[in-house]
Parts: structure tokens; C-alpha cells; sequence
């Protein structure tokens, strides 16, 4: 009853009033919507590695969004065929520890956090189909989101339309997918409502999932200074079986059969769940602007691990908060802001005995909650040559847990964690299209709930030897911008973490990963991002990412990984993509990758191959019509990608999941929109 009362509390919250729609030449938002910063000019000039992209069609009819983000410099993205592990996503080493989901980022959906108090994001309820185009800030930005904000994503849903788009995709494995997009355009008011499901299948044993999704926004123009958005979605997802991970003998016997284990006990997941959010933008004055949000999310979750005691998980989740913001600005493009925000996150998990893929007798029953309080400031100066941009942030984090199991024991317990982050950027504009840039910034993640309840001597409540992680990271590049023909974006990064939180597993429960801290750890890396209008109909994009993760004291028990590599982090990452026309009538675009090999535990006695990756996809164009859209994929071209997925520190050296051999897939997009 208590959690329901705040719950109410927050969502009653009053909302101030919030951000105003400027005219495009005084006020452009930038970066991440008004989630993140406001830029007064060009995203071009602000001192953060940034970076905007458009999802192609070689994206949208795909299984889900990996290859999206699999292709940005610094971002590493793996499991696009085990969708009860979930997509994982890590930017620069922030997220790479994740056992299933995201960690260590922060992930947005039309400004709305996708990301619970305790660092946890899953993307059940994102239908790729959804994702217009997605923002990424590889800076870390706790100064400004708080905990578990290593890096940040934006993504923005399709623009409104006046009429129905249906899209339906099909592959040689057996997947499917179908869609229906349908918007209204009124005087005062528009709306856009889609309904997806996506039903996959690998050439994995094991591996079926289906998950059905709806997605609705609207915009009411209240008056010519009050916009107001309205968003409503939810998710079904009945099926997401887990083939498990296998050896290397097991991979090299027959690299497509699932793990005994996972099919003895049955692993997978079902979920379901809803949310509902209002976002309100108001103009006080040609100065004062403000910004408001409100949200509630809601997660039912069951999950069978292939094990036997506490093997079946039952979780519900409730995630709601409220964020404000004020900001002010003077005729010399001077701007400060001003903000608050409080979430709150109430689990109620319950862990049974999987008997076979049979729930049986309750073995654990426990309330963990979460209650974040945030406030923080920015400031940012322009001039003709330069721009300053400073953040500072507050963070209040509770996490209690109430345990209601009395057979082994009353767990209850109660941490609280208080934590300033700031930072400090500096851009300069050397030239009309050369920009430098340089910041320097603090960040911490929390550990999650479910990485504290994993207690790796077997009892209950939270495990108290893992600490919060912190890290500094110093960085500085240069942006090159040529008449929109040629662009080079380059940066240099170096990290020091302390705590960093790494997960592993023991014999005894294999698939159930625990976590502990390393005490120092230090990251260092180069990344480079290219993009080429060559001629007329092609373009090319091009990036390539160093990264040198090293530990420099993580001991446990009597093992020393001092000096060994991060695990899960290649050391080389290349990446291309060539986009070609023929007017407007036949569209083709290709895309490789390539990943060295990487360590896949701690103590670097295991290494995966290096790897190339092949998509593509040909369709044709308006001028052969304009209602009809008609293409084929490519996946895994002439089988250069054994790997879709890791898991680092596994049980029993199980650490490799086998991505599907080539593919090919036919889709149809179907547009009925009124101009």
C-alpha cells in the first residue's frame, strides 16, 4: 500500500509548465531532444562527441535494433538472436558487464527514459519498426542524468503523417514481422498510433520469441505558447525461449544446438507491460522557458534459469517520476538551466523452485525499492569563437528491501548514496568548418537490483560487498565539417573507473550471473567517424574504434587480474556503410563490420576469433511508386559471423552463442498517406 501511495504521489505531482516551441532560426534542440542540452547554434559546436542517425531500411527490417547501434563508433552491440537475454548494448565499456538487457547507459523513447532508478533497461517494448532516428552521446553525462549514464541514447519515434503505412517482412529462417502505422493531422492536434509483432526464429534450437507492441503519441497545441504531449504504450511478449551458451567443444560439434540445461528447465522469459507519459512545453517569455515531464511504467516478468533452487523468477515492476526543468537566456546566447527530478521504482520479486520447467515451492519473497532524488544545473556561453558548457548534479539514492521469506531469516536492509558529478566542456571554432573540442566529466552507476540480490553465498536480501561504481573520463577531438560533402569527427578518450562492477558465474547455477567490484580499471581509446557524399546517388560512412581496457588491480580470492584486458571489448572495430540511388528508383545499401578478437573472462585465458559481418539490402524507389516499397536482406553474407552473442565469465567455459549463417529476407511497405 505504501509503494502505491508514493507511486500516486509522483504521478499527481504538479507539472510547472515546461519547454516552448522556438522558431527554427532562434532555438534548435540539438542533442537528445530537451532530454539533454539545448543548443543555441549547431550540435556541431557543443565540446561532447555526439552524433545523429536516421534508420535506414536496413535497419527498420531487421529482428531488432542491434545493427542500428552496432554501427556507431564506440558502441558495442551484441545478442540480436536471444530476445530473452535481450539486446545489450555498451558505450566505451559502460554497459559491457551486462548479463542480459542494458547497464551503464541511459536509453530515451520521444524524450521519456526507458531506464529504471537502478540502471536497468530492457527493449521489449521497442518495436524497431518505432525507431525513426537515434541520437548518441558517447560523453559520459551523469552531470546531467544521474546514475548509470556512461553514455546516453535518444531514440525519436516516426513523424506524423496523415494517413496508414503497413509494413510486413519475412526471412528464409522463418521469422516475420507485420505493422500498421496510422496518423491523424488536425488544426490544434496530431496523433500517430502503431501496432507491431514481430515474431522470430533462428537457426538455433531453442530460440523462438514473439512479442506484439503499441505505440501512441499525440501533440495538442493548447495555445500558441503551451504544446502538450500525450504517450501511451504497451507490450505483450509471451515467448522468448534461451538456447544457452555453449563451449567451445559444444560450438565446434554443432554450434546451433541449445544448451541441455536451458531445455531441461525450460529457460526463457515471458513479459508484458504498459506506460503512460505526459510531456508539457510552455513559452513564459522570449527568456524564461520550462521544461516538465511525468511517467509511470509498469513490467510483469517471469523468468526460469536453468537451474533448480530459486530458478524461477516472478517480478513486477512499477517506475514512475516526474523531471523539471527551467531555463533562461539572454541576448548573448548565453543560457542557463535549471532542474530537478525524482523517480521511484518498486519490484516485488519472488524466486521458486524450477523444477524442469515446472514452478514449485517459493524459496525467496522480497519488496526491493528504489527512490532517486536529482537536482542539477548547466550552463553554457557561446561567443563567435568559442563555447562553454558546464553541468553539476546532486544525487539522493535509497535502495531498501523488505523480505517477507522468514524460513532462512528476515533480510530486510536499507543503503543510501549520495553523489555530486560535474563537468566541463570547452569548444572552439577554429575555422568555418573546423571545430576542437574538449570536456572533462564524473560519472557513478549504482548497482542494479537485480545484480544486489544475486547473492553469491545463496541467502537473501542484498549482497553488501558490492559497491557503487565511479569513474573520471577526460576527453578531447575534432570536429571537420566540408559543405555537407565530407565530414571526420575524431576523439581521444581516457577513463579511470574505481569499483567497476563485473559480473560473473558459479558452477552451481549456471546462467545466473553474480557480480563483484574491480578496484581500478583504466580506459583509453580512439574513435573515428567518417562520412562521404562521393557523388551523385552514393554515400559512404565510415568509423573505426581503438579501445585499450585494462584492469590495474582487481584481485578475488586468490586470483590477480591485474593487467589483464576488459573482457567482452574488442580492440579494433571497423565499420562501412555504402548507401547508393539510382534515380529514386532503386536503392541499395551494404554494410560491414568487423570486430577483433576480445577476452571473454577475467583472467584472459579465453579469446574469441575476430569476425566480419555482411547486410544489405536492395529496394525499390518513388519513382517506380510512391504507395509501394518492395526489398530484399541480406544477413551474414557468405557466413563471415560465427558469434551473435558472449557470455563473459561464464560457468563451465560456456561462453559462446552462435549467430544464424546468411539469410534473406523479403519486405513490403505499403503507404496510404494524405497530403
Amino acid at each position: 500500500m505504501k509503494n502505491r501511495v508514493i507511486l500516486c504521489i509522483i504521478m499527481l505531482y504538479t507539472i510547472c509548465g515546461n519547454i516552448f516551441s522556438q522558431e527554427k532560426d532562434t532555438l534548435l534542440f540539438g542533442i537528445m531532444e530537451e532530454v539533454l542540452l539545448t543548443d543555441i547554434k549547431s550540435s556541431g559546436t557543443l565540446p561532447w562527441t555526439f552524433q545523429k542517425d536516421t534508420a535506414s531500411d536496413l535497419d527498420r527490417f531487421q529482428n531488432n535494433v542491434r545493427n542500428l547501434f552496432d554501427r556507431q563508433p564506440g558502441v558495442q552491440s551484441f545478442n540480436g538472436e536471444n530476445f530473452a537475454q535481450d539486446v545489450r548494448i555498451s558505450i566505451r565499456g559502460y554497459g559491457s558487464r551486462s548479463a542480459f538487457g542494458i547497464r551503464g547507459i541511459r536509453l530515451y523513447q520521444d524524450g521519456i527514459p526507458l531506464t529504471s532508478p537502478d540502471g536497468t533497461t530492457q527493449m521489449d517494448e521497442i518495436s524497431v519498426f518505432d525507431i525513426a532516428q537515434v541520437d548518441i552521446m558517447r560523453s559520459s553525462m551523469a552531470a546531467r542524468l544521474g546514475n548509470a549514464a556512461g553514455g546516453a541514447l535518444a531514440m525519436r519515434s516516426n513523424p506524423f503523417i496523415s494517413g496508414t503505412i503497413v509494413n510486413l517482412r519475412k526471412n528464409t529462417l522463418g521469422s516475420f514481422d507485420g505493422g500498421v502505422r496510422y496518423g491523424i493531422l488536425k488544426s490544434g492536434w496530431k496523433n500517430i498510433i502503431s501496432i507491431n509483432h514481430h515474431h522470430f526464429e533462428s537457426k538455433r534450437s531453442f530460440s523462438k520469441a514473439s512479442n506484439t507492441t503499441l505505440y501512441n503519441k499525440t501533440i495538442i497545441s493548447a495555445s500558441k505558447k503551451w504544446q502538450i504531449d500525450l504517450i501511451q504504450s504497451a507490450y505483450y511478449s509471451p515467448l522468448g525461449e534461451d538456447p544457452g551458451s555453449l563451449s567451445l567443444v559444444e560450438f565446434a560439434s554443432d554450434r546451433y544446438q541449445a544448451n541441455a540445461r536451458n531445455v531441461q528447465f525450460q529457460s526463457g522469459e515471458s513479459v508484458q507491460g504498459l506506460t503512460t507519459a505526459v510531456k508539457s512545453t510552455y513559452v513564459q517569455s522570449d527568456k524564461s522557458t520550462w521544461i516538465s515531464s511525468t511517467f509511470y511504467r509498469y513490467r510483469d516478468f517471469t523468468g526460469r534459469l536453468p537451474f533448480q533452487n530459486s530458478g524461477w523468477i516472478d517480478l513486477t515492476r512499477s517506475f514512475a517520476g516526474i523531471n523539471n526543468v527551467y531555463e533562461y537566456r539572454n541576448s548573448n546566447n548565453n543560457l542557463f538551466s535549471l532542474g530537478q527530478s525524482i523517480e521511484y521504482q518498486a519490484d516485488h520479486r519472488i524466486l521458486s523452485k524450477n523444477s524442469n520447467g515446472v514452478k514449485e515451492i517459493v524459496q525467496a519473497d522480497q519488496n526491493e525499492n528504489v527512490f532517486n532524488l536529482g537536482v542539477y544545473q548547466q550552463y553554457q556561453m557561446t561567443t563567435s569563437k568559442f563555447i562553454v558548457h558546464q553541468m553539476f548534479r546532486y544525487d539522493f539514492n535509497r535502495y531498501s528491501l523488505r523480505d517477507f521469506y522468514i524460513l532462512d531469516g528476515i533480510q530486510d536492509g536499507q543503503t543510501n548514496n549520495s553523489t555530486f558529478n560535474g563537468s566541463l566542456g570547452l569548444g572552439y571554432k577554429a575555422s568555418s568548418y573546423i571545430n576542437i573540442f574538449c570536456n572533462v566529466n564524473s560519472a557513478f552507476e549504482m548497482p542494479t537490483l537485480n545484480e544486489l540480490s544475486n547473492n553469491p553465498d545463496q541467502t537473501g536480501g542484498f549482497n553488501r560487498t558490492l559497491s557503487p561504481e565511479k569513474s573520471v573520463q577526460m576527453e578531447a577531438g575534432l570536429k571537420l565539417d566540408i559543405d555537407k560533402r565530407f565530414s571526420l569527427h575524431a576523439s581521444l578518450f581516457h577513463i579511470k573507473l574505481t569499483d567497476q562492477i563485473v559480473g560473473y558465474e558459479l558452477v552451481s547455477t549456471p546462467g545466473r550471473t553474480y557480480f563483484r567490484n574491480a578496484a581500478k580499471t583504466i580506459r583509453n581509446g580512439v574513435e573515428l567517424n567518417s562520412d562521404w557524399y562521393i557523388c551523385q546517388g552514393i554515400n559512404l560512412q565510415a568509423n573505426y574504434t581503438y579501445s585499450h581496457f585494462v584492469y590495474k588491480d582487481f584481485s578475488s580470492g586468490a586470483s590477480n587480474f591485474a593487467e589483464n584486458f576488459q573482457p567482452l571489448v574488442p580492440a579494433h572495430k571497423i565499420n562501412m556503410c555504402v548507401s547508393a540511388e539510382c534515380n529514386k528508383m532503386i536503392y541499395a545499401i551494404f554494410n560491414l563490420g568487423y570486430n577483433s578478437s576480445m577476452f571473454l573472462d577475467d583472467a584472459n585465458k579465453a579469446k574469441s576469433n575476430s569476425f566480419f559481418e555482411i547486410n544489405g539490402t536492395l529496394y525499390s524507389g518513388e519513382n517506380l511508386s510512391k504507395k509501394l516499397t518492395i526489398g530484399i536482406t541480406s544477413n551474414n553474407l557468405f557466413d563471415l559471423m560465427n558469434y551473435s552473442n558472449f557470455r563473459v565469465n561464464a560457468a563451465s567455459q560456456r561462453f559462446y552463442e552462435a549467430a544464424s549463417p546468411m539469410h534473406f529476407g523479403i519486405f513490403v511497405k505499403l503507404l496510404f498517406i494524405r497530403t
